[in-house]
């Protein structure tokens, strides 16, 4: 569940890609309180994309912990995007919504 949306209100628009989405989020580690304390779930960050492909900002919209957010947010500064395009092909600044499912598994 990625959800993107550029800037402009074009269909030619194209919105941030990301590279490397499954690699940095693969190597995220579950916080451990959250662990012993059972907590899971998902953590939904909007985050704006420079034209350089990397992040330049975020809010978070919903985390059912601060520690699992905290876990996410550490991660920000890997993560590297195609940057977003306007209708004439030129770069631009965009956003992008990503999804980070926490699950414990026994």
């Amino acid at each position: 569940m990625l959800s993107v949306q550029a800037n402009h209100n074009d269909d030619k628009a194209m919105s941030p890609k990301p590279v490397n989405y499954k690699e940095v989020i693969s190597d995220i580690e579950y916080p451990l309180v959250c662990k012993e304390k059972g907590i899971e779930g998902l953590v939904i960050v909007s985050l704006k994309v420079g034209m350089d492909g990397k992040v330049i900002n975020h809010q978070f919209e919903t985390y059912p912990c601060t520690d699992l957010r905290d876990a996410v947010k550490d991660i920000l500064p890997e993560l590297v995007f195609e940057p977003a395009k306007d209708k004439d092909g030129e770069v631009v600044v965009g956003r992008i919504t990503i999804p980070v499912n926490f699950k414990l598994t026994i």
